[in-house]
């Protein structure tokens, strides 16, 4: 090596781009999580609006009543077996399309029997869901809706826990194109729409995406069997009500958020709430997104944790720190895109949550690691106690100053939350190889990961 040679490898540039390669898996998993959020959500935009331009109000009313239901039933319907693919598939060598398949009956039964329920509770306990049920049709279209919902969650985690984050990417633009192109098609028929049709494309195009992707996959070379196996799912459920547990202890606090402000403010502060959560939370991606990968990528390879963790620091700090900060300067003008009263009311409050952003990076990464390391336990009581802070600050918050101060509060809990789970991200990252405690036989965990979906990623690139 010569000297020029030997010191413009020590340049910054070349270290990062060794860093990055060495990383890819992360890099592009979580890569594709974003773009599965971008497509979804501007094609997602473009769906609803189209509906409000095409059809009248009550019957888009009651399509997105009825899609929220399925969306919100599907999900709590996982019953943690998406988690439990990501957790489980490093271990299983030559059987994860068999697990996969396990998972997806499990899932499609928990779903069977939540949609059911559901309906019943809509039709007979609350007056107020029963027009979103409709007639008998729609009735079974919902729950199918429900079902087709849960086993394509479960399905992309799978695809996640194979690390081949592209093809989850590539099922969820199959299905908001087909989505699309099926509403369009119902706008320009010449008859009256109601609300089980709209219904229908979502639930059709679910299933059409699911049949494209299965197409992909034979395209890239698989030809293994993918019947269930009850057998791998023996001492490994309680794993699975574990993760399911903390799924839900971080799931359903955040998504209550909208009725705490409905509930203390006003129905247009809820207008301006649910718009600048939904811009905030968009900012969060990225250190959301790099936590589920870093989960997967890690999940059965404890000595690449370190260096895992301090990538997504990395990425997270240097791209979302600048963004927040754009993000805080620009809040009111970005809240005035929706209407004068949303600048007003939420923009000062948007602001105060971008600012938040380099403590609430650490949260997701504490729970990623929880999972790894077999501590989900813990983790999932802290989840518990994080979700009531949250719940109770934007309630006081909003009593003693409308948005403003609910952002304050929410804040405060953010950067309590930060505090507590900095530690144990921090001494992940900086821990030395081989220090105490870093060994992967202290939280039993398997060899070497080798990623099982090779060949599906080379064929795909």
């Amino acid at each position: 090596m010569t000297v020029y040679e030997g010191s413009s490898a020590g340049r910054p540039d070349r270290r990062i781009g060794r860093a990055a390669r060495r990383h890819l898996d992360l890099l592009t998993n979580s890569g594709s999580l974003m773009g599965t959020t971008i497509v979804t959500s501007v094609l997602g935009f473009a769906y609803w609006w189209v509906a409000a331009r095409a059809f009248p109000a009550d019957v888009v009313g009651h399509a997105s009543a009825a899609v929220s239901a399925l969306t919100l039933v599907g999900t709590l319907s996982m019953f943690g077996m998406g988690t439990l693919l990501i957790s489980e598939l490093p271990r299983l060598p030559g059987r994860e399309w068999n697990f996969i398949a396990t998972c997806l009956l499990v899932a499609t039964t928990a779903a069977t029997v939540g949609g059911l329920i559901y309906v019943a509770l809509a039709r007979f306990a609350i007056p107020g869901l029963r027009r979103s049920v409709g007639s008998a049709p729609m009735t079974l279209l919902l729950i199918a809706g429900v079902i087709i919902t849960a086993t394509t969650l479960v399905l992309d985690d799978g695809l996640l826990g194979l690390m081949s984050g592209p093809l989850q990417l590539l099922r969820n633009t199959y299905f908001s194109v087909a989505k699309l192109i099926g509403l369009g098609v119902l706008a320009v028929l010449p008859f009256s729409v109601r609300p089980g049709h709209v219904l229908a494309t979502w639930v059709v195009s679910a299933l059409v995406s699911v049949l494209l992707l299965a197409v992909s996959l034979r395209r890239r070379g698989l030809s293994a069997a993918v019947r269930p196996d009850w057998s791998l799912l023996r001492g490994r459920l309680g794993q699975a009500l574990e993760h399911n547990a903390l799924n839900l202890a971080l799931f359903v606090p955040r998504t209550m958020q909208p009725l705490v402000v409905a509930a203390v403010i006003s129905p247009a502060a809820t207008a301006a709430f649910y718009t600048m959560y939904m811009i905030w939370s968009f900012t969060t991606m990225l250190p959301n997104n790099l936590a589920t990968t870093l989960f997967a990528a890690t999940a059965g390879n404890m000595a690449a944790l370190r260096a895992k963790v301090r990538m997504a620091l990395l990425v997270s700090f240097g791209l979302g720190v600048p963004a927040s900060l754009v993000l805080a300067a620009v809040a009111r003008p970005v809240m005035g895109l929706f209407g004068p009263q949303y600048a007003t009311l939420a923009g000062p409050a948007l602001s105060i949550l971008a600012l938040a952003y380099p403590v609430v990076v650490f949260r997701p990464l504490y729970f990623a690691i929880a999972r790894v390391m077999g501590r989900v336990r813990r983790a999932s009581v802290f989840a518990v106690f994080a979700g009531v802070a949250e719940l109770a600050a934007a309630w006081y918050g909003g009593t003693r100053d409308d948005l403003t101060g609910l952002a304050l509060w929410l804040t405060a809990v953010f950067v309590l939350e930060g505090l507590f789970t900095a530690p144990t991200v921090l001494r992940v990252a900086l821990r030395r190889p081989g220090a105490p405690g870093h060994a992967p036989g202290r939280h039993r965990l398997p060899q070497q990961r080798k990623p099982p979906a090779e060949t599906l990623v080379e064929n795909q690139s």
